[in-house]
């Protein structure tokens, strides 16, 4: 399989589980609170009422977590881009994100956040990268993981998505994951 169609086929996947969002993960959100005193606190209420309203009516997608961390280097308007490594094993994670700092230095302006299931937080504290961890806990009901990833795809539903085993071949596919995921013709 080449580099593309592994990237479309994750974008696939993650965009089917957005459209089946987990309303469960949603319900501790603080939908409706009292209206304030004063004239300025009410209309930024009206207007949260408003946006949250859209979201519910699902017209307007939810405002992914700023992925700009006080250590890293991107700005605080960068956008997220989802390295997914759900079911990769630790050696082969490492390597991938190392050829995926080497590939970050060319796309200013994106921020990389890792979905993983490997607890390897030292060495993703190092990385300077935002991480979605999504560990397999057992009990009754649909798994965490499942629930988490859905709701994982509904958050970051317009960030463009590189499966891991793409950034093993980063070095020699680099011009092209720029032109399929980032939309940016530019070579290195």
């Amino acid at each position: 399989m080449d580099v593309e169609d592994e990237i479309r086929q994750v974008r696939r996947h993650l965009e089917s589980l957005a459209a089946n969002s987990d309303e469960d993960l949603a319900r501790y959100e603080l939908r409706w609170p009292m209206m304030p005193p004063g004239l300025y606190w009410r209309m930024r209420w009206l207007v949260g009422c408003l946006l949250r309203g859209l979201e519910w009516m699902k017209l307007k997608k939810p405002d992914p977590w700023p992925v700009s961390l006080r250590h890293s280097p991107a700005g605080a308007g960068a956008r997220p881009y989802l390295l997914w490594a759900v079911g990769t094993d630790q050696q082969t994670l490492r390597s991938a994100c190392s050829h995926f700092v080497e590939l970050g230095a060319t796309l200013p302006g994106f921020v990389p956040v890792l979905v993983t299931d490997t607890p390897d937080f030292a060495f993703f504290s190092r990385l300077g990268w935002l991480v979605e961890y999504v560990p397999e806990l057992h009990g009754a009901g649909t798994s965490y993981a499942a629930r988490k990833i859905r709701f994982i795809a509904r958050l970051y539903g317009d960030a463009p998505v590189v499966p891991v085993s793409v950034g093993l071949q980063a070095r020699e596919h680099a011009d092209e994951i720029r032109r399929v995921v980032f939309n940016d013709p530019r070579p290195l």
